[in-house]
């Protein structure tokens, strides 16, 4: 009876072990590996669920406070110069200026603001006299100016220095004035009103000098 049992379980063994090498894909330990494998590992064509991670201080959108636009400054700031005193902004006319007993003679010029602005006024302007010898253009004196911010109505003025005729002779008689304000081409004709005639001289000398804006009077002798 004893050695019955052992073949039987023998046989039992046998048997067990060649089941186990025809079935390998039904055993525990290969389902145990294929479903580890499939819980770790994402089906082909199916992406993660978790959330991609932004990274810190993202950029895209609004730029940051460091990227803004440099102050490129306020247009038309203040101190702004006025524009320049054109011909047909000033009332221009002239005056007979001589002090008396000075030798030189002098007519006042004066530069009136008739415009409804402010305008800058500055240097010397163009001067001739005319005569019976035809225009004696008048020289100008060594003197600076520094320029004149004119209000509307308000007057600036430049002097004409002359020397009279005491030959007792016609001498050359003047008709006429002619000014044109500085860095402008409209001139003005205006009437003498000085000395009805000037020497007749061959001195290199200027026998006709203006000053600057403002200079009536300046110089004389």
């Amino acid at each position: 009876m004893r050695t019955s049992r052992i073949a039987v379980t023998a046989a039992a063994v046998v048997a067990g072990l060649s089941l186990s090498a025809c079935g390998g894909d039904d055993s525990p330990v290969n389902a145990g590996s294929a479903s580890s494998s499939s819980s770790s590992t994402p089906a082909e064509g199916q992406t993660e669920s978790a959330p991609v991670e932004q990274p810190e201080g993202d950029s895209s959108g609004s730029g940051s406070p460091e990227e803004e636009a440099p102050d490129q400054g306020s247009a038309g700031g203040t101190g702004t110069k006025p524009e320049r005193c054109h011909t047909d902004d000033l009332t221009i006319t002239a005056s007979d200026a001589t002090i008396g007993g000075d030798e030189t003679k002098t007519v006042a010029v004066t530069l009136l603001n008739k415009s409804d602005r402010e305008c800058s006024i500055k240097g010397f302007a163009g001067v001739n006299l005319l005569s019976s010898e035809g225009a004696i253009p008048a020289a100008r004196r060594d003197q600076k100016d520094d320029g004149t911010v004119l209000k509307s109505g308000e007057p600036t003025y430049f002097g004409i220095f002359y020397k009279a005729n005491e030959s007792g002779g016609s001498g050359v008689r003047i008709k006429g004035l002619v000014v044109t304000p500085p860095d402008e081409k409209k001139s003005v004709t205006l009437k003498w009103p000085g000395e009805p005639s000037l020497p007749v001289t061959d001195s290199p000398d200027p026998s006709v000098e203006i000053g600057p804006m403002g200079s009536v009077g300046q110089g004389q002798g």
